[in-house]
C-alpha cells in the first residue's frame, strides 16, 4: 500500500512538471522561436546587471540575480525542449 501511495505522489509531481511543457507544445513555431529569443535577451540583461551586482558587492541583489537568472534559463529550456520536440528548427 504504501508504494502504490508514493508512486501515485510521483505521478503527480511528473504530471505537474509537464503542464507548462504541454502548453508550450501547442504553441507555433515561430512563437516558440520569438520566446526563446525573448528569453535569450533577458538572460543577457540578467547577466550585465548580475555583474554590476557583484562589482557593488551588493550580497541582495546578487542572490535575486541568481534566481532570476535560473528561473529564466528554465523558461528558456523548456521553450528549447518544445522547440526540439516539435522539429521547428531543420538541421
Amino acid at each position: 500500500m504504501r508504494s502504490l501511495c508514493l508512486a501515485l505522489v510521483c505521478v503527480f509531481v511528473a504530471f505537474s512538471s509537464n503542464c507548462q511543457a504541454e502548453d508550450l507544445l501547442v504553441k507555433s513555431c515561430p512563437e516558440l522561436i520569438r520566446m526563446a529569443e525573448n528569453f535569450q535577451h533577458d538572460l543577457r540583461a540578467i547577466d550585465a546587471v548580475y555583474g554590476s551586482a557583484v562589482e557593488a558587492g551588493n550580497m541582495d541583489r546578487i542572490k535575486n540575480y541568481k534566481l532570476r537568472r535560473g528561473a529564466v534559463r528554465k523558461e528558456l529550456d523548456s521553450v528549447m525542449r518544445a522547440i526540439d520536440v516539435r522539429g521547428c528548427v531543420k538541421k
